[in-house]
């Protein structure tokens, strides 16, 4: 699979399939099977972007979580944010998408410090590798995530030049295999590391679920924001989206 091009998350899904088979054909869970556990740091759970009365009864029917996400990347970002933390004492994350501008963020990081922001995912566009290297000359600031700038294991070593962490998605790099090298070389090269996900069922987010306990943030909610449950054995407990104990990926049809 990684001698093929593109497709990533078409590659991710024959790789979760063959791990999930070779996890039954054994009888042990794939978490198991990669020498890891089931440990995960608590999940997001994302407030996408909405009018301000939007945002804070989103914050309001989160509250069985430990981590918001919020979206941003508009005109009301601070308002936005001061809306979710009116609602919650929980710790609060921010997306924008490769929304800001340097000037943007130079205003409003220390209101999101204050705030308690505790990182800023992918602020500005990809490929503007100088407003990164700017914001970073700024103290205190929160962590800086690269998530659009950072596909696979050969864009994490330009990372560390410019970021503080990477976002590691599977259908993204093409696997499992492929997102632990990832996080292999993120640590070697003192990046911190975010697990995340597009939004899937359970039988899309439990691969990632298997390396959870590798990553400093889980973002691994995408099967939470789904009307339908088509497949179900992920466990939520204390905020954490935990693999399950079965073989395999641990998930079977609902």
């Amino acid at each position: 699979l990684g001698r093929l091009e593109g497709d990533a998350a078409g590659r991710a899904a024959l790789d979760a399939a063959l791990h999930d088979w070779i996890g039954r054909r054994l009888g042990v869970p794939v978490w198991r099977l990669l020498g890891l556990s089931r440990r995960a740091p608590v999940t997001s759970y994302t407030i996408g972007i909405d009018t301000l009365a939007g945002t804070r009864d989103r914050a309001r029917r989160a509250g069985g979580f430990r981590a918001l996400k919020i979206k941003v990347g508009g005109a009301e970002d601070l308002a936005r944010v001061e809306a979710v933390r009116a609602e919650s004492n929980v710790r609060l994350r921010v997306d924008a998408n490769e929304g800001w501008t340097l000037e943007e963020a130079r205003e409003l990081v220390p209101a999101l410090v204050e705030l308690g922001v505790e990182l800023v995912e992918q602020p500005f566009p990809a490929d503007d590798l100088d407003s990164f290297r700017a914001l970073r000359e700024l103290e205190p600031r929160p962590p800086l995530v690269v998530d659009e700038g950072c596909h696979d294991l050969g864009d994490v070593a330009g990372c560390a030049g410019y970021a503080d962490a990477i976002n590691v998605k599977l259908a993204k790099c093409g696997g499992l295999r492929e997102a632990v090298r990832m996080v292999h070389a993120a640590r070697a090269l003192g990046l911190r590391v975010m697990l995340g996900c597009m939004i899937e069922s359970q039988l899309g987010i439990a691969p990632a679920a298997q390396i959870a306990s590798l990553a400093d943030w889980a973002d691994l909610d995408g099967h939470l924001l789904l009307a339908d449950t088509p497949f179900r054995g992920l466990e939520l407990d204390a905020g954490r989206v935990l693999p399950g104990e079965g073989p395999g990926l641990g998930v079977e049809p609902a």
